[in-house]
C-alpha cells in the first residue's frame, strides 16, 4: 500500500510540476527568455524532486507534510490558472471587441497576470479559512428507544493533534462545547496525528483536560488509524491522562440513558465485530463510534440508533471529495439508513496539509430525542 502510495504521490507531483512551471512561464512571459524560461521549468522540478528525496531517505519528520503541502499549493495555482482561463474566455468575448487596441493590450498583458495573481491568493485563503474556522452542523434525531429526557451531543472527529492542529483548536472547541451547551462529547478517532511528540512539546495536556472539564457528562472517544500507527501505547496513555474516556472495543453506560459503543479502528484486524460490543438489552439507545465508515451496512443491521464516524475528511481537498464519495456507502454528512442514523463528519483537524478546498473543518452539534418524546426542542 505504501508504494502504492508513493507513485501515485510521484505521478501527481511531476505533473503538477510541470502544470505550475508552464503557468509561471506563461505569467512571466514577457519579461523571459527562452533560457530563463527553462530555468524556471529545471528550478521548480529540482524544488520538487529535493522534497520527494526527502521524504524517502527520511531526512525529516516534517518531509511528508511539506511535500504535500507543496502538492497542494502547486494544485491550486492549476486551479486558478484554469479559472483565470475560462474567465479570460468570457471576457473576450463580451469586452475585447469593443475595446481599442491599446487597452485590449493593456488588459491582456496585466489584466490576465492580474486575475492569475487575485485568483491564487483567493484560493489560498479560502483554503486556509476552511481549514481552521470550523463551522457548527445542528442535527436533531429521534432514536428508536426512549429516552429520558433529551440530550445535547457534540460530535468531532480527526482532529489530529500535533504540528498543524493544536492549543489554538482546542480552546475554540471548548468555547463551542459552552456556547452550544453541549452536554456530551465525542470523539470520533485520529485524535493525535500518528504520535504524541508535538502534543507533549507544545504542553496540550492542560489544555484538553481543560476541554474535558467544561462537558457536563464527560468526553468520550474511539482511536482512529493514525492513533494505532505504531505508537498506540503513548496515545492511549495521553487521552486517558486528559481525563478522556476511551472506548476500544468497548461500551460505557452514560448517565443511565444511553449507550456508548466504540470499536477499534479497522486498521486493526483483530478488533471485535460490532455485533460482540453491544449491550445485552437494547431497552436504552445505542451511539456507536466507529473511526472509519467502513462497515456501515453491517451496523445498520443491528439494533444500533446512531452510528458517528469520520476518517474521511470529506476528501479535504477538491476533487478528492469525489473519491472518498465512491469509496463509501456514506462518505460524509446524514443519512438514515434502515433505522440507524449515520453521520460521518468531515473532521475537527486536518491531515498533511493546513489547507482544505471543497470541505470544511466541522463540530455536529446532535440534539438526540428518545421515542418518547416530540422532534421540537427548544433551548
Amino acid at each position: 500500500m505504501r508504494w502504492v502510495f508513493l507513485a501515485i504521490t510521484v505521478l501527481l507531483l511531476e505533473g503538477l510540476t510541470y502544470g505550475a512551471a508552464r503557468g509561471v512561464q506563461w505569467g512571466f512571459a514577457p519579461w523571459l527568455t527562452a533560457k530563463t524560461s527553462r530555468y524556471v521549468l529545471w528550478a521548480l522540478f529540482a524544488f520538487s524532486n529535493g522534497l520527494l528525496l526527502a521524504v524517502v531517505v527520511k531526512f525529516s519528520g516534517m518531509g511528508l507534510k511539506l511535500l504535500m503541502s507543496w502538492l497542494t499549493v502547486l494544485w491550486l495555482f492549476i486551479l486558478a490558472m484554469l479559472a483565470t482561463w475560462l474567465v479570460h474566455l468570457l471576457v473576450s468575448k463580451l469586452l475585447l471587441a469593443s475595446m481599442g487596441a491599446s487597452t485590449a493590450s493593456g488588459y491582456t498583458l496585466w489584466g490576465v497576470r492580474g486575475l492569475l495573481a487575485v485568483m491564487f491568493v483567493g484560493l489560498v485563503g479560502l483554503g486556509v479559512y476552511n481549514a481552521y474556522m470550523p463551522v457548527v452542523r445542528r442535527l436533531t434525531i429521534q432514536t428508536n428507544q426512549p429516552l429520558a429526557k433529551p440530550l445535547r451531543i457534540g460530535l468531532v472527529s480527526d482532529l489530529h493533534l500535533g504540528r498543524l492542529i493544536g492549543q489554538y483548536h482546542l480552546k475554540k472547541l471548548q468555547a463551542i462545547v459552552k456556547d452550544e451547551h453541549i452536554e456530551l462529547l465525542l470523539m470520533a478517532g485520529d485524535i493525535m496525528d500518528d504520535n504524541t511528540d508535538e502534543y507533549n512539546a507544545r504542553n496540550m495536556q492542560p489544555t484538553l483536560s481543560a476541554l474535558v472539564h467544561a462537558v457536563p457528562l464527560g468526553v468520550y472517544a474511539s482511536l482512529g488509524n493514525h492513533d494505532m500507527y505504531g505508537h498506540e501505547a503513548q496515545i492511549r496513555r495521553a487521552i486517558e491522562d486528559a481525563g478522556i474516556h476511551l472506548l476500544t472495543d468497548s461500551r460505557a453506560l452514560v448517565d443511565q440513558r444511553l449507550w456508548l459503543v466504540g470499536r477499534l479502528d479497522d486498521h486493526a484486524k483483530y478488533r471485535k465485530p460490532t455485533a460482540d460490543l453491544l449491550p445485552p438489552n437494547n431497552q436504552l439507545p445505542i451511539v456507536l463510534l466507529d473511526h472509519e465508515p467502513s462497515q456501515i451496512a453491517q451496523n445498520v443491521a443491528l439494533p444500533i440508533d446512531v452510528q458517528l464516524s469520520g476518517h474521511t475528511h470529506n476528501g479535504q481537498i477538491f476533487p478528492a471529495n469525489f473519491i472518498v464519495k465512491a469509496m463509501y456507502r456514506l462518505a460524509y454528512g446524514h443519512e438514515r439508513i434502515h433505522n440507524t442514523d449515520v453521520i460521518v463528519s468531515s473532521g475537527y483537524g486536518l491531515w498533511g496539509v493546513p489547507f482544505r478546498l471543497g470541505s470544511q473543518s466541522e463540530v455536529w452539534v446532535i440534539d438526540l430525542i428518545g421515542s418518547n418524546q416530540s422532534a421540537n426542542i427548544s433551548r
